[in-house]
């Protein structure tokens, strides 16, 4: 019942995100089920393998950002269409409004460690994109690379 409604408020939350980001119509459901995907890859990956939050956040975001890449060509629209609204499962919100309440009750040390814990974890979402935008330039557009690469050396050799 948990993993049907991990699965139900993350698409939710992606679906209401890319309507609050006025994207197009279109596409709010493809990019719920994006954002779905991204939060549901982490935290199935976190229960089979006991994963800390860490890895879990950087898992689901490395998903997530391969899949935006994905509906970003099948779709043929910007990824950060599909990428935004994907990573608000992600933010953690809970553990930063958990560290404003230590703050305010003066439980410093107690801050410090769920501020630490804040930091690490958007840390590991923001390596988690960025690993797949690399793997996106590297793998999923690389026809265009080629034909670019190609399109170069044909203008070069035209002058000969």
């Amino acid at each position: 019942m948990e993993w049907l409604l991990n699965l139900l408020f993350s698409f939710t939350a992606s679906f209401f995100f890319a309507v609050v980001f006025d994207a197009p119509k279109k596409l709010f459901l493809p990019a719920g089920i994006v954002g779905a995907l991204g939060w549901m890859m982490g935290q199935t990956a976190g229960m089979l393998f006991d994963l800390p939050l860490v890895m879990v956040n950087f898992i689901g975001a490395f998903t997530l950002g391969i899949m935006s890449h994905v509906m970003a060509r099948v779709y043929k629209e910007p990824s950060t269409i599909f990428l935004i609204p994907g990573i608000i499962p992600f933010v953690p919100g809970g553990l930063a409004y958990d560290a404003t309440s230590s703050i305010i009750l003066s439980d410093y040390t107690g801050a410090v460690n769920i501020i630490m814990e804040v930091i690490i974890s958007a840390g590991s979402i923001a390596a988690g994109i960025l690993f797949a935008e690399q793997f996106a330039l590297l793998f999923i557009k690389k026809k265009t690379c080629i034909f670019h690469e190609k399109k170069i050396t044909e203008e070069l050799n035209y002058g000969n």
